[in-house]
């Protein structure tokens, strides 16, 4: 083993395990990659010097999300700071994936875009192409005014490596590759 971490073994395998208060956040994905490797999800807690409880709860709030809020659970390419979720940039992100995640799908009501969203969302478009520019995301930038009130966000001139995104990709961003086609600028965009 390498590092100050101690091996753990369980009854199924050996698993290296991070030192404490190092530990990784624990998500439902590395709980999937845990499952995977054949831990349960007690050894998944022990892991984590967290109850098996708190374990069960992320796997049953990750069970509770509609197709919809998983695949953007999965592919939104940031992990945005709760006082930095109110941001119209956040807002219209979410709403282009879910728009781009019902589109053309048998979906319940609750699930669509309701038409004031969608207004919203295609002036969001027009500004985007409009401005030429591309949305940023860094949990690191001051508030500024009219943009961000919480900072976090930017809209940044567009850039030929942004290609039809309409975000940003930088060292906080993790673009999947169902990503990278989810946040294509509707309509597409030559620079």
């Amino acid at each position: 083993m390498t590092g100050n971490g101690r091996v753990v073994r369980s009854a199924s395998m050996e698993v290296n395990q991070p030192e404490p208060g190092k530990r990784e956040k624990l998500t439902i994905e590395l709980i999937d990659a845990y499952k995977r490797r054949g831990l349960n999800q007690t050894e998944i807690a022990r892991l984590h010097g967290i109850t098996r409880q708190a374990v069960s709860f992320q796997v049953r709030k990750y069970d509770r999300l509609t197709d919809t809020q998983r695949l953007l659970t999965l592919h939104f390419p940031w992990r945005v700071p709760q006082h930095q979720g109110n941001a119209t940039q956040f807002r219209r992100l979410r709403d282009h994936g879910r728009h781009v995640a019902t589109a053309g799908k048998v979906v319940p009501p609750s699930e669509r875009l309701p038409a004031d969203l969608l207004d919203r969302l295609q002036s969001f478009y027009r500004k985007l192409r409009d401005e030429n520019i591309v949305v940023e995301h860094d949990p690191t930038l001051p508030p500024e005014p009219g943009v961000a009130a919480q900072g976090g966000w930017a809209y940044r001139p567009r850039l030929p490596e942004d290609g039809n995104l309409m975000i940003r990709v930088n060292e906080y961003t993790t673009l999947t590759d169902e990503g990278r086609t989810i946040w294509q600028l509707p309509g597409g965009y030559v620079v």
